[in-house]
């Protein structure tokens, strides 16, 4: 699941991706996350974030460094970010996921 962030840019939040354990290990949870992202970048969004396992989620194209200058209360080694299109490179910025993840 995709949903907007609040950022001075057009973010998604990618939710960490979970597959049922009997269809695991069969390119599912892969195949979701690139046709998600493809649909993304067709639709302008500028940067989609995770927070996720590194090892995981590189894979696809998100890194921990593009993530780093980002003021978020999941800021640090699991906050991985995915630019869809070249934008300014800033720091201190706030971004925030829906407000349903708050309580999380």
């Amino acid at each position: 699941m995709f949903s907007r962030m609040t950022a001075p840019f057009r973010a998604l939040g990618l939710s960490p991706v979970s597959v049922a354990p009997e269809y695991q290990r069969r390119g599912v949870g892969a195949a979701l996350i690139k046709a998600g992202l493809a649909l993304a970048k067709e639709q302008g969004w500028d940067v989609v974030f995770v927070l996720g396992d590194p090892a995981y989620y590189e894979r696809f194209g998100f890194r921990a460094e593009l993530a780093q200058g980002f003021i978020s209360p999941f800021a640090g080694p699991h906050l991985l970010a995915l630019f869809l299109k070249e934008l300014p490179r800033t720091t201190n910025v706030q971004i925030d996921y829906a407000p349903a993840f708050a309580a999380l």
